[in-house]
């Protein structure tokens, strides 16, 4: 990598702390590890904000669904969140760093990239639980936070890739070998601009 390749990288908190996760759904510290060792090997500087969740309702919360967290305080509070880590995010840039792209966490309610459709109980109320055989014409949501991300790149006019990390698939999965085969691509465009999908990058 050149000295000129300066690269940043938006990453929901999560991701590296997992201990910010719901504590119902555990922890994967191994995979926490993998992805910054990636980053650390290739140099490329990550910019976390606080997790939405457990700052709103702390880390003995339990599972909600995107529903619970759409409402005008939890989107205020997304968005003071954001304020610090996205100034660094403008400075990184005014500096001539590259923003690679923003990694959240699959089907979050906050952080994912594509909300589907998902349970819902006799109240009306969505669970976080995906339905198994989903709509294909039901609408795909980003997660609350996420959806504030796009709004602000958006209006900044920036083209940032959005990923979200199957932390709850297995490590030699079909959606884990996709997700670091589309980070890579993001990060050394160079080393793998003419290498297809095979299904066995980790």
């Amino acid at each position: 990598m050149g000295k000129k390749d300066k690269k940043i990288i938006l990453v929901a908190q999560c991701l590296i702390n997992p201990y910010c996760r719901v504590h119902v759904l555990g922890q994967n510290f191994p995979l926490s590890h993998e992805l910054v060792d990636y980053f650390m090997k290739l140099r490329v500087g990550i910019i976390q904000y606080p997790c939405p969740e457990t700052t709103a309702m702390g880390l003995q919360r339990n599972p909600q669904g995107r529903q619970q967290y759409d409402n005008i305080f939890f989107r205020n509070h997304c968005k003071e969140l954001l304020q610090t880590p996205f100034l660094m995010v403008e400075e990184f840039l005014k500096n001539g760093f590259r923003l690679v792209g923003y990694i959240g966490l699959r089907n979050s309610p906050t952080c994912g990239i594509h909300w589907g459709k998902h349970k819902v109980n006799r109240y009306n109320t969505e669970s976080p639980i995906p339905i198994e055989n989903p709509d294909p014409e039901a609408p795909l949501l980003m997660g609350i936070m996420a959806e504030i991300l796009s709004e602000k790149f958006h209006a900044l006019n920036m083209e940032v890739p959005f990923l979200e990390l199957p932390i709850q698939q297995p490590p030699d999965s079909e959606p884990r070998a996709q997700f670091w085969l589309d980070l890579k691509r993001l990060v050394e465009p160079r080393n793998i601009k003419y290498m297809a999908p095979t299904g066995n990058e980790k």
